[in-house]
């Protein structure tokens, strides 16, 4: 009679751990879609990707001017271009700079003020940059 309680129990305690494992199973499948970060909101925005990608190649085009006359072309060529291009996009852009005075070739040590805008944001960086050697 002993061995069959027992088996009795085992029994029991193996349909119970299964059961509890189940439904906590069922459980976690049931909240997963709640826990799922959803990151497609910030890839659909393209107004940071637009703002950084205008920072970066300010600095580019910096470094790439040989002078102090080339650099004041390059530069208001590049914003008439990064201009249009925002107003296609529905954004609106204020790309400002001051030369550091007296230019120097080597250096055209400039301080830019960028700020674009949209309906969903706002972004504005301020900074001095200078030509890498």
């Amino acid at each position: 009679m002993r061995s069959l309680l027992k088996s009795k129990k085992a029994q029991f305690f193996i349909l119970s751990a299964f059961a509890i494992v189940s439904i906590l199973y069922l459980v976690s499948r049931w909240i997963e879609p709640y826990t799922i970060i959803d990151t497609s909101e910030m890839v659909l925005n393209e107004e940071l990707f637009v703002f950084n990608n205008i920072i970066e190649k300010i600095k580019k085009t910096v470094d790439i001017s040989i002078n102090c006359e080339e650099y004041k072309l390059n530069i208001d060529e590049y914003r008439n271009f990064v201009t249009d291009y925002a107003s296609k996009k529905n954004l609106r852009l204020n790309f400002d700079r001051q030369i550091i005075e007296p230019c120097n070739d080597n250096i055209l040590e400039t301080k830019f003020n960028i700020t674009l805008t949209s309906e969903k944001m706002i972004l504005n960086k301020e900074f001095t940059y200078r030509k890498s050697s």
